[in-house]
Protein backbone atom coordinates (compact mmCIF):
# COMPACT_ATOMS: atom_id res chain seq x y z
CA UNK A 1 0.00 0.00 0.00
CA UNK A 2 1.43 3.33 -0.88
CA UNK A 3 1.61 6.42 1.94
CA UNK A 4 -1.58 7.95 2.82
CA UNK A 5 0.79 11.01 1.64
CA UNK A 6 1.05 10.17 -1.48
CA UNK A 7 0.20 12.63 -4.80
CA UNK A 8 -2.46 11.31 -6.35
CA UNK A 9 -3.85 14.17 -8.34
CA UNK A 10 -4.30 12.84 -11.64
CA UNK A 11 -7.21 11.10 -9.45
CA UNK A 12 -10.64 13.91 -9.89
CA UNK A 13 -12.78 11.54 -7.77
CA UNK A 14 -11.70 11.33 -4.23
CA UNK A 15 -12.83 7.68 -4.32
CA UNK A 16 -10.86 6.72 -6.79
CA UNK A 17 -7.68 8.52 -5.49
CA UNK A 18 -8.15 7.14 -1.65
CA UNK A 19 -8.93 3.62 -3.04
CA UNK A 20 -5.38 3.77 -4.97
CA UNK A 21 -4.14 4.83 -2.10
CA UNK A 22 -4.76 2.02 -0.04
CA UNK A 23 -4.94 -0.99 -2.08
CA UNK A 24 -8.94 -1.07 -2.84
CA UNK A 25 -8.42 -2.44 -6.37
CA UNK A 26 -12.00 -4.51 -6.02
CA UNK A 27 -14.15 -1.83 -4.21
CA UNK A 28 -15.70 -0.31 -7.03
CA UNK A 29 -17.35 -3.85 -7.82
CA UNK A 30 -18.25 -3.72 -4.13
CA UNK A 31 -19.57 -0.73 -4.05
CA UNK A 32 -21.82 -1.45 -7.11
CA UNK A 33 -22.91 -4.72 -5.99
CA UNK A 34 -24.32 -3.71 -2.49
CA UNK A 35 -26.04 -0.60 -4.29
CA UNK A 36 -28.12 -2.34 -7.22
CA UNK A 37 -28.32 -5.89 -5.76
CA UNK A 38 -31.88 -7.37 -5.15
CA UNK A 39 -31.62 -8.23 -1.01
CA UNK A 40 -30.10 -6.15 1.82
CA UNK A 41 -29.25 -3.47 -0.52
CA UNK A 42 -27.17 -1.03 0.97
CA UNK A 43 -28.27 3.09 0.92
CA UNK A 44 -25.50 5.54 0.13
CA UNK A 45 -24.42 6.71 3.76
CA UNK A 46 -24.12 2.52 4.29
CA UNK A 47 -21.48 2.82 1.59
CA UNK A 48 -19.83 5.44 2.62
CA UNK A 49 -19.55 3.65 5.80
CA UNK A 50 -18.65 0.43 4.13
CA UNK A 51 -15.74 2.40 2.06
CA UNK A 52 -14.04 4.32 5.44
CA UNK A 53 -14.54 1.11 7.05
CA UNK A 54 -12.50 -1.03 4.10
CA UNK A 55 -10.17 2.03 4.46
CA UNK A 56 -9.40 2.16 8.09
CA UNK A 57 -8.69 -1.89 7.44
CA UNK A 58 -6.39 -1.40 5.40
CA UNK A 59 -4.61 1.29 7.37
CA UNK A 60 -4.16 -0.75 10.23
CA UNK A 61 -3.27 -4.27 8.55
CA UNK A 62 -0.97 -2.29 6.93
CA UNK A 63 0.69 -1.75 10.40
CA UNK A 64 0.65 -4.92 11.54
CA UNK A 65 -2.30 -4.90 13.65
CA UNK A 66 -4.96 -7.97 13.99
CA UNK A 67 -8.04 -6.77 14.55
CA UNK A 68 -10.63 -8.75 15.97
CA UNK A 69 -14.38 -9.38 14.95
CA UNK A 70 -16.15 -5.71 15.04
CA UNK A 71 -13.19 -4.18 16.15
CA UNK A 72 -12.60 -2.07 13.00
CA UNK A 73 -15.89 -1.29 12.98
CA UNK A 74 -15.84 0.15 16.30
CA UNK A 75 -12.77 2.06 15.82
CA UNK A 76 -14.75 3.73 12.27
CA UNK A 77 -17.66 4.50 15.23
CA UNK A 78 -15.27 6.08 17.25
CA UNK A 79 -13.48 8.24 15.13
CA UNK A 80 -16.31 9.70 13.21
CA UNK A 81 -19.44 9.32 15.65
CA UNK A 82 -20.40 11.73 18.98
CA UNK A 83 -18.48 10.04 21.45
CA UNK A 84 -16.81 10.87 24.56
CA UNK A 85 -13.47 13.14 24.19
CA UNK A 86 -11.98 9.91 26.28
CA UNK A 87 -13.09 6.86 24.63
CA UNK A 88 -12.02 9.38 21.29
CA UNK A 89 -9.06 10.24 22.89
CA UNK A 90 -7.99 6.16 24.05
CA UNK A 91 -9.01 4.92 20.27
CA UNK A 92 -6.51 7.61 18.50
CA UNK A 93 -3.81 6.61 21.29
CA UNK A 94 -4.35 2.96 20.94
CA UNK A 95 -3.83 3.63 16.23
CA UNK A 96 -0.81 6.14 16.98
CA UNK A 97 0.92 4.01 19.02
CA UNK A 98 0.34 1.27 15.96
CA UNK A 99 1.68 3.50 13.16
CA UNK A 100 -1.51 4.27 12.14
CA UNK A 101 -1.84 8.75 11.39
CA UNK A 102 -5.15 8.69 12.51
CA UNK A 103 -5.40 12.57 11.25
CA UNK A 104 -4.18 11.79 7.86
CA UNK A 105 -6.56 8.49 7.79
CA UNK A 106 -10.34 10.55 9.15
CA UNK A 107 -9.09 13.11 6.58
CA UNK A 108 -9.03 10.27 3.61
CA UNK A 109 -12.89 8.89 4.80
CA UNK A 110 -15.46 10.09 2.57
CA UNK A 111 -18.47 11.14 2.57
CA UNK A 112 -21.76 9.64 1.12
CA UNK A 113 -22.01 12.69 -1.32
CA UNK A 114 -18.92 11.71 -2.92
CA UNK A 115 -19.97 7.83 -3.03
CA UNK A 116 -23.18 9.22 -4.80
CA UNK A 117 -20.83 11.14 -7.36
CA UNK A 118 -18.27 8.12 -7.86
CA UNK A 119 -21.24 5.86 -8.56
CA UNK A 120 -23.08 7.69 -11.12
CA UNK A 121 -21.01 10.33 -12.92
CA UNK A 122 -17.18 8.13 -12.89
CA UNK A 123 -18.99 4.14 -12.91
CA UNK A 124 -22.32 5.62 -14.24
CA UNK A 125 -24.41 3.41 -12.35
CA UNK A 126 -28.02 4.05 -11.19
CA UNK A 127 -30.56 3.02 -9.18
CA UNK A 128 -34.32 2.02 -10.01
CA UNK A 129 -36.84 4.13 -7.98
CA UNK A 130 -39.05 1.23 -7.29
CA UNK A 131 -36.01 -0.77 -5.37
CA UNK A 132 -35.23 1.81 -3.52
CA UNK A 133 -39.05 2.32 -2.21
CA UNK A 134 -39.27 -1.45 -1.67
CA UNK A 135 -40.99 -1.72 1.63
CA UNK A 136 -40.12 -5.69 2.02
CA UNK A 137 -36.32 -4.85 1.50
CA UNK A 138 -36.08 -2.04 3.62
CA UNK A 139 -37.42 -5.00 6.74
CA UNK A 140 -35.12 -7.61 5.57
CA UNK A 141 -32.49 -5.27 5.80
CA UNK A 142 -33.30 -4.46 9.70
CA UNK A 143 -33.34 -7.81 10.42
CA UNK A 144 -30.44 -8.56 8.58
CA UNK A 145 -28.25 -5.81 10.27
CA UNK A 146 -29.70 -7.32 14.26
CA UNK A 147 -28.48 -10.75 13.13
CA UNK A 148 -25.24 -8.99 12.16
CA UNK A 149 -25.06 -7.66 15.50
CA UNK A 150 -25.50 -10.85 17.07
CA UNK A 151 -22.58 -12.28 14.91
CA UNK A 152 -20.38 -9.70 15.42
CA UNK A 153 -20.66 -9.96 19.48
CA UNK A 154 -20.63 -13.88 19.80
CA UNK A 155 -17.64 -13.82 17.41
CA UNK A 156 -16.04 -11.39 19.58
CA UNK A 157 -16.68 -12.99 22.44
CA UNK A 158 -15.42 -16.59 22.01
CA UNK A 159 -12.36 -14.82 19.82
CA UNK A 160 -12.02 -13.12 24.03
CA UNK A 161 -12.72 -16.51 25.77
CA UNK A 162 -10.42 -18.66 23.83
CA UNK A 163 -7.79 -16.38 24.48
CA UNK A 164 -8.37 -16.46 28.15
CA UNK A 165 -9.33 -12.70 28.32
CA UNK A 166 -12.65 -13.58 29.38
CA UNK A 167 -14.31 -15.44 31.83
CA UNK A 168 -17.62 -16.80 30.22
CA UNK A 169 -19.66 -20.09 30.23
CA UNK A 170 -21.79 -21.05 27.57
CA UNK A 171 -23.78 -18.05 26.44
CA UNK A 172 -26.78 -16.71 23.91
CA UNK A 173 -26.46 -13.39 22.55
CA UNK A 174 -30.02 -11.13 22.76
CA UNK A 175 -30.61 -7.75 20.31
CA UNK A 176 -33.82 -6.81 20.88
CA UNK A 177 -34.42 -3.42 19.42
CA UNK A 178 -37.46 -1.26 20.43
CA UNK A 179 -39.00 1.54 18.90
CA UNK A 180 -40.81 4.06 20.96
CA UNK A 181 -43.85 6.12 19.62
CA UNK A 182 -43.41 9.52 20.94
CA UNK A 183 -47.20 9.97 20.76
CA UNK A 184 -48.66 7.44 22.62
CA UNK A 185 -45.41 6.03 24.54
CA UNK A 186 -46.16 2.54 23.54
CA UNK A 187 -42.96 0.55 22.69
CA UNK A 188 -42.58 -2.07 19.63
CA UNK A 189 -40.25 -4.58 18.11
CA UNK A 190 -39.36 -4.03 14.64
CA UNK A 191 -41.37 -7.25 13.69
CA UNK A 192 -44.36 -5.96 15.43
CA UNK A 193 -44.28 -2.60 13.77
CA UNK A 194 -44.22 -4.34 10.17
CA UNK A 195 -46.53 -6.78 10.98
CA UNK A 196 -49.21 -3.91 12.63
CA UNK A 197 -48.31 -1.66 9.59
CA UNK A 198 -47.10 0.94 12.09
CA UNK A 199 -48.11 2.25 15.63
CA UNK A 200 -51.52 1.75 16.53
CA UNK A 201 -51.99 5.71 17.10
CA UNK A 202 -51.14 5.96 14.07
CA UNK A 203 -53.75 3.78 12.42
CA UNK A 204 -56.56 4.59 14.96
CA UNK A 205 -59.17 6.66 13.52
CA UNK A 206 -59.52 10.38 14.80
CA UNK A 207 -62.11 9.90 17.71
Amino acid sequence: MTSPSADHSSYNSKVKRVAETYGLEDIDRELVDRWTRSDDRFSLRDLADFFNQRVLRAAIEAQGMNPLEGEVENFHRILTDDVSSGVKMQARKRLEQNGVDVDELVQDFVSYQSINRHLKKDLGVTQSASSKSDPERKRQRLYALQNRVVAVVENTLEQLRSRDELALADFDVVVDIRITCSRCNRIHSIRELFDRSGCDCQLEPDR
